[in-house]
């Protein structure tokens, strides 16, 4: 299984989500199922556009994201991915937990 570091999204506007961006980060969502919260977070870029880690996300595979801030790993699929029109970038993934 693919497992990728990610850090928590503390601010979740706009113009963070541009700051982020513009240091090679790229934002993300975890939805959960039932009562638990839905958790912000923020992935390294090129990481993510690796070729390894690419063709693992769209294969819809069980990835397992390790968040620092929480010291603990969650299984999610990826439910979306949005990318830049012409640049080789990511604008924003959707995970859903498993």
């Amino acid at each position: 299984m693919l497992t990728i570091k990610t850090n928590l999204r503390v601010y979740k506007k706009k113009s963070a989500t541009r700051r982020l961006r513009k240091q090679n980060k790229c934002p993300a969502i975890i939805y959960s199922k039932g009562d638990e919260p839905n958790i912000s977070i923020m992935l390294n870029q090129n990481n993510m556009l690796h070729p390894d880690i690419k063709t693992q996300l769209y294969k819809n595979n069980i990835i397992l994201l390790f968040i620092e801030e929480y010291k603990q790993t969650i299984e999610v699929k990826v439910q979306e991915i949005q990318y830049h029109p012409f640049k080789p970038k990511l604008i924003h993934i959707d995970f859903a937990r498993v």
